[in-house]
């Protein structure tokens, strides 16, 4: 079953409980972990439990190696072909100021430049 079908309560609750379960693969006590993340034992007990803040659970996945399955659980938003269409084009390089625009003179392809007199 999917996490649509569950309450925000029962969702939180499921991370907790695979929270612990992916410790427990890792062999570690509540404790350690706690030492290793540098969290209370309790913070851990309450992550576990579906409660906890998210600073909390980033230093969690932390000791568990698991801060790669943030991407998948909240992946960076992609660029929808309508956004790239309404944006406009991108600038590729700078143009000159509207100021040195004016004081160039225009260059004539099919002239040859003329020597400087001195």
């Amino acid at each position: 079953m999917g996490f649509y079908g569950q309450s925000d309560k029962q969702i939180l609750e499921t991370l907790g409980s695979r929270l612990r379960e992916y410790r427990l693969r890792m062999n570690l006590t509540q404790d350690d972990m706690a030492k290793r993340a540098g969290l209370s034992t309790s913070t851990i007990k309450g992550l576990e439990a579906g409660r906890g803040r998210l600073d909390s659970l980033v230093a969690a996945l932390r000791v568990l190696r698991r801060l790669d399955s943030l991407d998948t659980f909240l992946s960076e938003p992609l660029v929808s072909p309508m956004q790239i269409a309404t944006q406009g084009k991108q600038r590729q390089r700078a143009s000159r100021s509207s100021q040195s625009q004016h004081d160039a003179l225009p260059l004539d392809k099919n002239k040859k430049r003329s020597k400087p007199e001195w």
